[in-house]
């Protein structure tokens, strides 16, 4: 399987490299985008090659964990990028400084009773670091009321713009295809809270024959090691959309689908083994 995790990488490099050409051209025609770009996408990167890291240890649960990291990252990269461009503005600075203010007056409420409860000296110093001055405090709680809080963070909400993308095409981008990312999402959410159904993914898998389980594994393998591929293909797309900056490789077209076709034939090869399972009494399949 390394095989993907090699071709991988290339395609991923492809891509990398283009949208830093992109980033470059379109500091003269969106400054505040371009810059945006660069922190999301780097944050992005990141996350993947910490990913690529647990692939080659076969550490599937665990990229999947950090997969949701990755796709939040992504996904709100591609709700700011095909805002029509006089909201673009207004959408990193929701982003990146409002929702910050929201997050600053929740996080010294969290810190305060702990901060002022405890009796070392370092931690009062460090945990009160984040509690706001009184003046401060009393400012946002005027700006952010609780009404107001809620809105903006329904909007910013992993649901609600996962809808807005799921639904979003245009002359030059399509993201339709982006749902097919929410199952992944959907696996990753119950490993990070550690739920029921977290334990019985892990024990089904556990009691799976050899055989059966090496087929489940390799599809799994090759979902995590295609995945953060196509989404940044999409954000490479994305922001094509948003700057105009002329991009257009064929030869990463062409990789990605041969990228994509290798990893089918482990998805088919494990559908194919569960096909029994699925069978009907008439004797087609659900």
């Amino acid at each position: 399987m390394q095989y993907l995790i090699h071709n991988s990488l290339d395609v991923y490099s492809l891509l990398r490299d283009e949208l830093q050409l992109i980033i470059e051209k379109s500091k003269k025609i969106d400054p505040k985008y371009a810059s945006h770009s660069g922190v999301a996408l780097y944050y992005y990167s990141e996350r993947c090659q910490s990913i690529n890291l647990l692939l080659q240890q076969w550490k599937l649960w665990d990229c999947d964990i950090l997969m949701r990291a990755a796709l939040e990252c992504a996904t709100r990269f591609l709700f700011i990028s095909i805002a029509p461009s006089e909201e673009r503005g207004q959408r990193i600075d929701e982003f990146t400084i409002l929702l910050n203010e929201i997050e600053d007056l929740q996080r010294s409420e969290r810190a305060k009773p702990f901060a002022e409860g405890s009796s070392n000296q370092d931690t009062r110093m460090l945990i009160g670091g984040v509690v706001l001055t009184p003046d401060r405090e009393a400012e946002l709680r005027v700006k952010w009321p609780k009404a107001k809080r809620n809105t903006l963070k329904q909007k910013w909400s992993f649901t609600e713009m996962a809808r807005i993308l799921c639904d979003f095409h245009d002359d030059g981008l399509d993201l339709r295809g982006y749902k097919s990312f929410l199952h992944g999402y959907g696996i990753s959410s119950h490993f990070i809270h550690a739920d029921q159904t977290a334990m019985d993914l892990t024990w089904d898998r556990l009691r799976r024959d050899p055989e059966a389980r090496a087929l489940l594994e390799k599809a799994h393998f090759s979902r995590l090691a295609t995945e953060p591929v196509s989404i940044l293909f999409l954000c490479w797309r994305a922001m094509v959309y948003a700057t105009g900056v002329e991009s257009s490789r064929k030869d990463i077209v062409q990789s990605l689908m041969a990228l994509n076709a290798q990893a089918d034939i482990h998805h088919k090869e494990f559908a194919e083994s569960q096909r029994h399972r699925y069978k009907q009494q008439d004797g087609t399949t659900v």
